[in-house]
């Protein structure tokens, strides 16, 4: 494990341990619904993103309770629109969100972005198979002993224990993202994912839909395999 690595999962150790205190009560108090965002007045307002819904949920509850889960008004109304919108269309899928950033921005480590409050991290969504062979939509687990799925690791195969990369559902995460920024004056930036799972992207007949979006495409200093960051930005004129 590169020495780089090794320093952001103790990172993330130590700030678990060191916030095992907060209480159920605080983290609860910082829930913000998506009712709550009220056009203009909240565009340039931080919000934090409610801890679940009907079909996603936070990576951590200790993370969320320390307040690391902050989105500037547009980009928060744009990523709860889009599960929303998934929850109608797609309604088998469930998603998990990651880490965004604090309340008002800044520094934010161990990451190297994530400070302008229009930068998230999301879980990749990933499915199983029954005992007849069917695809069933899974969610990898988050906890402390991976750091909370940063620390899963998929092959290039896309492969992690019994789950398998889940392009259908990214894809359709993405796109959803996309029609729900239009409305919320947002577009997606940028997009990091490993290349391995990238070219396994690209090759679903879907990518189409989402061939206008913008990946990196080299890796980053940090593996982006279990989860993928997005970079939004403002539409012109919004």
């Amino acid at each position: 494990m590169k020495r780089r690595t090794r320093l952001l999962l103790l990172c993330l150790a130590v700030l678990a341990a060191g916030t095992g205190f907060l209480t159920l009560r605080g983290i609860l108090a910082q829930r913000v619904e998506l009712a709550a965002y009220n056009g203009r007045a909240d565009a340039e307002r931080f919000l934090a993103l409610p801890l679940y819904g009907g079909n996603f949920r936070c990576n951590s509850l200790i993370g969320y309770g320390v307040g690391r889960y902050y989105l500037q008004g547009r980009a928060a109304a744009t990523v709860l629109g889009a599960y929303a919108a998934l929850e109608r269309t797609r309604p088998g899928l469930r998603f998990t969100y990651a880490e965004m950033g604090w309340n008002g921005g800044g520094r934010f480590r161990p990451h190297r972005t994530h400070q302008k409050g229009m930068s998230a991290d999301f879980i990749t969504p990933v499915y199983t198979a029954d005992a007849a062979g069917n695809r069933v939509p899974g969610m990898l687990s988050c906890n402390i002993l991976n750091l909370w799925g940063y620390a899963v690791r998929l092959d290039d195969a896309g492969r992690f224990e019994e789950y398998r990369f889940d392009t259908s559902a990214m894809i359709a995460h993405l796109a959803a993202l996309e029609r729900s920024g239009t409305e919320y004056g947002v577009r997606i930036e940028r997009v990091i994912l490993e290349p391995p799972l990238l070219r396994l992207l690209r090759a679903d007949p879907d990518f189409k839909s989402i061939s206008g979006i913008r990946f990196m495409e080299n890796r980053a200093w940090f593996p982006h395999d279990g989860h993928y960051h997005i970079d939004f930005a403002r539409l012109r004129g919004a």
